[in-house]
């Protein structure tokens, strides 16, 4: 539990077990450092460097030899706030040179680009894609089935971060759910038309624009974003005909 959120928070695995061991043996030196933390010789001054740079080691000299201690491990709360500031002035510098990125992409986009993405932090760069689209468009899903048959990762991140986002949009949204999501009060955005089919997928097709987007709803989630106005026209057509015998 402890070595796996200091894993998430930046520190390396070997990191992790050199500053774990420092905190139990205190004050030391770098052989009893290695003993603890079961670690050869040819990395040690490069990981204390690294901790060092963090702020979560410091360094003594005695007697012509270093010794090293932890810092207490509320130091890593004021680490975690450097590297929050770190990311705020990388977002202002990166917002003001993205207007320029998107005139090179602009410039030279394809008629046809399909990019393909896999996990949850895939899915979330996939269906982002849908954001850039403005209140005058009208976005079409289908494939809408009941909680039990998404991960209930999956299933938050569209009912508690992504439909609200598409909601303070607030272009129109098309849905075709499965007939039996009705009994579980699934929740729908406020500027969505909802009809219902009896056919379950475990694959998702949401169209925006020229924008095409397929879920793969599978043990390793999959999701495939096309941008070309035919495939996405072809893609309504579908739509359009289960639209018209499906249930209100």
């Amino acid at each position: 539990m402890i070595e796996s959120v200091l894993e998430e928070i930046g520190l390396t695995r070997n990191e992790i077990k050199v500053y774990m061991a420092l905190l139990e043996l205190g004050e030391t030196k770098t052989g009893e450092i290695l003993k603890k933390s079961n670690l050869n010789s040819g990395k040690i001054y490069e990981i204390l460097d690294s901790l060092k740079k963090k702020g979560l080691v410091s360094e003594l000299k005695k007697s012509g030899v270093f010794y090293f201690s932890p810092a207490n491990p509320k130091r890593v709360i004021d680490y975690l706030e450097e590297k929050k500031s770190v990311i705020n002035d990388q977002e202002i510098s990166y917002n003001k040179i993205l207007p320029k990125l998107l005139e090179k992409v602009g410039s030279k986009k394809s008629r046809l680009a399909i990019e393909i993405f896999t996990g949850l932090k895939g899915m979330k760069t996939a269906f982002s894609k849908e954001l850039e689209f403005k209140k005058n468009e009208t976005m079409y899903v289908f494939g809408i089935a009941s909680p039990q048959y998404y991960d209930k990762r999956v299933w938050d991140f569209f009912v508690l971060n992504h439909q609200p986002k598409r909601e303070r949009i607030g272009y129109k949204v098309k849905k075709l759910h499965s007939e039996e999501s009705r009994k579980d009060d699934v929740p729908i955005e406020k500027n969505a038309e909802v009809k219902y089919i009896s056919y379950i997928s475990p694959v998702s097709i949401n169209v925006i624009g020229d924008l095409t987007v397929i879920g793969i709803f599978s043990e390793e989630p999959v999701f495939i974003t096309i941008e070309s106005e035919e495939v996405a026209r072809s893609f309504k057509k579908q739509f359009d005909f289960f639209w018209k015998i499906a249930k209100v």
